[in-house]
């Protein structure tokens, strides 16, 4: 059994990313897909005001379990089960403690300029740290 991590974001690049994984692995039976969504960890600032810190983190859960059951339908569609998981923290830091329990990580290719300046580094380290082979998927 080949088991792929597949980090999942809110981007049209890591959504570009799921044709390319039905390409390759859509076909094969001893395939086990995980979808992993880091969120950031939240921080409140006290001079901000009177926060509630449970909704705020409500509300992220909810966005997040909404990428990961987008991306979830999306292969179940093309027959493809996945299981998920959600956590808080940096997403290096956070992929690096699980990666070794797969044979191959998956990310979406950073693209367009904003993505590129902006997540570059995290694509550059996940491929420079990871002790698994990595896909950078476009």
């Amino acid at each position: 059994m080949t088991k792929l991590l597949f980090g999942v974001s809110d981007t049209q690049e890591c959504r570009r990313a799921i044709q390319t994984i039905i390409k390759f692995f859509g076909h094969r039976d001893e395939i086990e897909l995980t979808l992993l969504h880091v969120t950031p960890e939240i921080v409140v600032y006290a001079e901000s005001g009177i926060v509630d810190y449970g909704t705020i983190e409500n509300i992220e859960n909810e966005k997040s379990n909404a990428i990961l059951n987008e991306f979830e339908s999306a292969f179940n569609k093309e027959g493809i089960a996945c299981q998920k998981i959600l956590k808080t923290g940096n997403p290096i830091d956070v992929v690096l403690e699980i990666v070794n329990n797969y044979d191959l990580l998956i990310i979406g290719a950073s693209e367009s300029s904003l993505l590129h300046r902006i997540f570059n580094s995290h694509q550059n380290s996940f491929i420079n740290s990871s002790p698994i082979p990595v896909l950078v998927a476009k």
